[in-house]
């Protein structure tokens, strides 16, 4: 490391009074960081913002210089603590970079998912009055040039994670803000406003669906996230940990939970921007993690593929893994049920143990001490899977909201089914309506420039209404029951406004009504009711032979007008927001149907239990684990 604009040798030179207070997670990332100065802190396959196909390691020293001269070159840029910078990218070691140059100089961190439409993304950077914004790949860096090339633009500059030439002065590349940092002499400048960064300050703004599908941008300060150190201590994380981190750093679950908790730790972390289930696997498989955070559908889908592997043995070897994981998974059962496991499953299990090892191996699994699962509900028969190979997930549960962890199950007492107890400093109680009511230091402060949601997010004695229903056991854990809410979210963890989907087809023609699904479920479907006057027309015109409606929506011809129609609105989505399946229904939601209210209010949830049947076709048995081998 050569000497800086500044004069500095060795940038610990600037932080010679560390351990530094950490009263933020710049300064608990710098601490963690000066304990393993030259040891790797990062991998990923990524060189000059690009995508390689070798792994790149980068050293702690190596991050905390970038992150320092990009710190210096936003304050060259003329940024200032608590302005807000979104980054609008997929995972990358330069994305966390990115982000920690924001902590240090107090800036307000707003994630922007990668697949995110320009549409939103402008709506997003005008209503965060967001002026600078990084972009990670082509596809974000064409939409975020858009934006800035508008005649009213939100933006000031966009910074780009690779070189690109533009001849547009406002555009410049990572490389280049670094050099404009090493030049303007404001090193100095960033090291100081990095120790005067405090709990209550604002950390970021992240975006969550609002009801109407209006963005509500909850505003998470460095508290709220430190909070979270609680965790780490539960679970005794350490620097010699490996972490494999494949959710976006722009949902709050894999921000937290990977980036965040391995940077408070010095754990290394191997960054992935895909979240295919063989890249994860072979990415697994490579490095070898000690722990994974993800979602159900990741588990769900690993599942599966150990299954269908179990397809390519021979007989004898097929049978012997197959009831090897039998035995397993009863015997997971009655140690998790309280029950104890039988005498003689215990000792087949042993018998067995090395069909286990062989499965566990195969995954690439061997050193893993931790799963956690969050964002979404994990299927009992995936958390007895992997418990039945000695995997056992760990659920947790919480909110963009909450930072986002508040409960979690123990390693040493895991029930399956529920999501654990609230973790220590987190007050909860359930509601006369059901509804799980939450207090304590990692709740956020509110929704920016949005009185009303704040109005209704907290009961009057300060606590937060999550929206969802549970109940809590003898042992204080908490099971999730249902959604007092309409918003769904899918077994991969995204959260969805069904409504502004909706919204959507209002003036389509041919629909009456539309209700779109996806609770809970691997991607979005929708119940359509058509506008069978204009339709019946339609089919005349075209000489279509049919007795009456239900024959009407049964007509191929019919079934594929619609599918055209759906996937030309599909286009204007967000690809997680898009309708994969439908099912055209043979008459009309009425009050008498209790498909309506007598307001005519569209009842959702009393749709959802009409038609479950219906609904359930659209999610065919092949996509689910089945519950035997």
């Amino acid at each position: 490391m050569g000497k800086t604009a500044g004069g500095i040798e060795d940038l610990r030179e600037l932080f010679k009074d560390a351990p530094l207070e950490e009263k933020s997670l710049a300064a608990l990332q710098i601490n963690s960081y000066l304990r393993i100065w030259k040891r790797n802190a990062v991998i990923s396959r990524e060189k000059n913002g690009h995508t390689v196909l070798e792994i790149v390691p980068i050293k702690a020293s190596e991050f905390v210089e970038q992150q320092l001269y990009l710190a210096a070159g936003l304050l060259e840029l003329g940024v200032e603590k608590g302005d807000t910078v979104a980054i609008y990218s997929p995972n990358s070691a330069r994305y966390a970079i990115e982000l920690f140059a924001l902590f240090a100089i107090g800036a307000v961190f707003v994630p922007v998912y990668p697949t995110t439409t320009e549409e939103e993304v402008d709506l997003l950077l005008r209503h965060s009055e967001s002026r600078f914004v990084f972009a990670g790949d082509v596809m974000q860096f064409q939409k975020a040039f858009a934006i800035l090339n508008k005649v009213k633009s939100p933006l000031k500059k966009l910074i780009v994670n690779y070189h690109v030439d533009t001849g547009n002065p406002n555009v410049l590349s990572y490389d280049e803000l670094i050099r404009l940092g090493r030049r303007s002499g404001k090193i100095h400048d960033a090291a100081r406003m990095l120790r005067s960064i405090n709990e209550d300050d604002r950390a970021a703004l992240i975006y969550t669906p609002g009801t109407t599908g209006i963005p509500k941008g909850a505003l998470l300060t460095h508290g709220n996230f430190l909070a979270q150190r609680k965790l780490l201590d539960l679970f005794r994380v350490t620097d010699k940990d490996v972490r494999l981190a494949h959710l976006p750093f722009s949902h709050v679950f894999g921000l937290s939970a990977d980036l965040l908790s391995s940077t408070a730790t010095g754990s290394l972390l191997c960054i992935m921007k895909s979240f295919e289930t063989e890249e994860v696997l072979e990415y697994i498989r490579e490095v070898r993690p000690t722990i994974i955070c993800s979602v159900p559908r990741m588990y769900e889908k690993i599942c599966v593929t150990v299954i269908q592997g179990l397809q390519q043995y021979g007989r004898t070897r097929r049978a012997l893994a197959a009831l090897a994981l039998k035995v397993g998974r009863k015997h997971y059962i009655a140690e998790t049920t309280g029950r104890g496991a039988p005498f003689l499953i215990g000792v087949v299990k042993k018998l067995l143990y090395p069909q286990l090892r062989r499965i566990r191996s195969s995954l690439g699994m061997s050193r893993i001490r931790i799963l956690v699962s969050g964002g979404g509900p994990l299927p009992l028969e995936i958390a007895y899977f992997f418990g039945g190979i000695d995997l056992p997930i760990t659920e947790g549960y919480g909110l963009t909201e909450t930072a986002p962890i508040i409960n979690v199950n123990r390693l040493d007492l895991n029930k399956p089914g529920t999501v654990g107890p609230p973790l220590e400093g987190v007050i909860e109680k359930i509601s006369d309506e059901g509804e799980i009511l939450v207090k304590g230091s990692t709740v956020f402060k509110g929704y920016y420039k949005n009185d009303d949601e704040n109005e209704i997010a907290f009961t009057p004695d300060g606590f937060f209404r999550t929206g969802d229903i549970g109940i809590f056991d003898e042992d204080g854990y908490l099971r999730i029951t249902g959604r007092i809410k309409d918003l769904l979210i899918t077994s991969s963890g995204k959260n969805v406004a069904p409504l502004y989907i909706e919204k959507k087809f209002e003036n389509e023609p041919f629909i009456s009504f539309i209700c779109v699904v996806g609770d809970r479920r691997k991607y979005l479907t929708a119940l359509i009711v058509p506008e069978f006057a204009r339709l019946r027309a339609y089919a005349r015109d075209r000489n279509l032979k049919f007795q009456g409606d239900e024959d009407l929506v049964a007509h191929p011809e019919v079934f594929a007008f619609y599918k055209e129609r759906i996937g030309a609105i599909n286009e204007t989505l967000a690809r997680y927001e898009q309708i994969k399946k439908f099912t055209l229904l043979p008459r009309e939601f009425s009050v008498n149907g209790g498909e309506l209210s007598p307001t005519f209010k569209f009842r959702r949830h009393h749709v959802h239990e009409k038609y479950r049947d219906l609904i359930d076709t659209m999610y065919p048995s092949s996509d689910s684990i089945p519950d035997e081998l």
